[in-house]
């Protein structure tokens, strides 16, 4: 894999980084993947990668006339999100498929920097698909994968401070269960809390830094309350804008739950985001980014 210069910075020593984040990760066993075991032979799997995703209904139904207007206004919103020439650095990415989807609209990886807190065993018996997605990313789109990234300690991973434009948590997770309700919207406050402190000093300087969050909309989710909390760990940051999360914006992205697919409780591709999905788009106040031009 290619190794990029960082405008304005020293060169990333991607080898440096996964030594530094992954000293502390009990590495398991590798586990191999195989076609068979997804069932797919090469001609079933490659048009599986490049399907493009179709505006459904909660039903599945394609979108026909003004809502098909709607669906295509969002897709390029979505689109707009992201430049070519940025650097993005991606949490808890899972199965790489948001990422992969974002270097093939880019163009080319060379900035997109996918992460995940799981070591890359524990990815691979949680993603069946994990290890091609990745291989597609850095040799295929020339973009980078790192694992044992935790999400509030990117700050301490010293190539990530001030480096990145765009920083992406789509539907982040604490992974457990949610038998005790208080107890887990509490931990995903605190969670969302420590990230957003964490993230903005991640931040390149400049007004058009972002740091974007996608949640599914209704419960539990709204009790997460993104926008205050983001406001009280960080008051430099202020909620810029809400746009629609358009799955079909991203052609062979395939939303997976924190502990992986599992059939008994997975929908297939993304369906489960079929009710609605917001990105929330945070940016630095106006009168920050005066003091950083001063």
């Amino acid at each position: 894999m290619a190794r990029k210069t960082l405008k304005g910075r020293a060169k990333p020593k991607i080898a440096k980084i996964r030594k530094n984040i992954l000293k502390h990760v009990n590495w398991e066993k590798a586990i191999k993947t195989s076609r068979k075991r997804r069932g797919l032979d090469e001609e079933e799997e490659g048009a599986e990668s490049t399907k493009a995703l179709v505006p459904t209904n909660a039903k599945g139904v394609p979108l026909k006339g003004k809502a098909a207007r709607i669906a295509k206004q969002e897709e390029k919103l979505c689109h707009d999100l992201y430049q070519g020439d940025e650097r993005v650095l991606i949490i808890g990415e899972g199965n790489l498929t948001f990422a992969r989807a974002l270097c093939r609209h880019l163009g080319k990886g060379e900035g997109v920097y996918a992460t995940n807190f799981d070591d890359e065993a524990t990815l691979r018996k949680k993603y069946p698909d994990y290890i091609e997605v990745k291989r597609e990313i850095e040799e295929d789109l020339g973009g980078n994968v790192l694992c044992g990234v935790d999400a509030t300690q990117l700050h301490k991973v010293k190539e990530f401070r001030k480096a990145f434009k765009k920083i992406i948590w789509n539907f982040p997770h604490i992974g457990a269960g949610d038998a005790d309700v208080e107890r887990s919207i509490a931990a995903h406050r605190e969670l969302l809390s420590k990230f957003f402190a964490s993230a903005y000093r991640c931040l390149a300087p400049g007004a058009k830094s972002a740091i974007h969050v996608s949640l599914k909309l209704g419960e539990p989710y709204k009790e997460w309350r993104v926008v205050q909390t983001a406001r009280s760990a960080c008051p430099e940051l202020d909620l810029k804008n809400a746009i629609q999360f358009a799955p079909h914006a991203w052609p062979g992205y395939s939303h997976r739950r924190t502990h992986g697919f599992d059939e008994r409780f997975s929908k297939a591709d993304s369906q489960e985001l079929a009710k609605g999905a917001k990105v929330y788009l945070f940016g630095r106040h106006k009168g920050v980014v005066e003091e950083e031009s001063a």
